[in-house]
């Protein structure tokens, strides 16, 4: 904006010394204004940028450090915002430049803008576990989510451990619950922990965790005979008979 000031002021006072020397200014400012549409259409795309990248300061869509994902774009890191174009660090430390855009017209998901990280689990028991076995289960894993200091509580956030549905093989346990933190290591290091509980807590309830399977259930066998097995040497034998 300082630049953008300091030209007007200069293109002004040009301006007035030529009128003062009794040049005719307006023919001139004709030609540059035909010059300048000429201009303009070429470099309508550093202007879209441009304006977007305005847009995208203005309202806080997201700041230098921020974790960001657009899509079929980029995701990682926010370095800069620049007029024209935002430098993105992507997590294998490769820089993107996405014109401003692109960040304008898609969606752009926030991830440090969050308040809490969510996990969402199917928990999968065999289906011989027993009603008693499934609610020690659902009650145990419940109790550690509200116990753990590491976990958000409603009425926060929503927290459910319910027996969800009967799937093909297994009888599915759903697990849904946010996190206090929003950083990915620590969060990673909670899901770890709850992991290792879970397993313990179905272990302890003596059931099994399920796996994808399937039965073949045969009724009845077809009354074939088997059909003799004849040694080749004693086909050989046959063959020398038949001759």
């Amino acid at each position: 904006m300082l630049k953008g000031i300091r030209v007007c002021l200069v293109l002004l006072g040009a301006a007035t010394i030529l009128q003062l020397w009794g040049i005719q200014v307006l023919p001139l400012l004709a030609g540059l204004g035909v010059v300048s549409v000429a201009v303009a259409l070429g470099a309508q795309d550093l202007f879209k940028n441009l304006i977007s990248g305005l847009l995208i300061i203005g309202e806080h869509r997201f700041n230098p450090g921020d974790w960001i994902k657009v899509n079929a774009e980029v995701e990682g890191t926010v370095e800069s915002i620049g007029f024209r174009s935002t430098l993105v660090r992507q997590f294998d430390k490769a820089p993107v430049y996405v014109p401003n855009a692109k960040l304008s017209d898609n969606s752009v998901i926030n991830f440090s803008a969050m308040t809490h990280r969510r996990i969402y689990w199917m928990i999968t028991v065999e289906y011989c576990t027993t009603i008693d076995q499934l609610r020690r289960i659902r009650d145990s894993i419940e109790k550690y989510i509200y116990d753990s200091e590491d976990f958000a509580k409603p009425p926060e956030v929503p927290t459910f451990v319910r027996i969800d549905r009967f799937s093909d093989s297994s009888i599915d346990i759903m697990v849904y619950c946010f996190t206090k933190t929003i950083v990915w290591g620590e969060w990673l290091a909670i899901k770890e922990k709850l992991a290792f509980a879970i397993k313990e807590i179905v272990e302890g309830a003596g059931a099994g965790f399920a796996f994808p399977s399937r039965s073949i259930y045969i009724e009845t066998v077809p009354p074939e005979a088997a059909e003799r097995f004849v040694p080749p040497s004693e086909k050989s034998g046959l063959n020398t008979e038949n001759r």
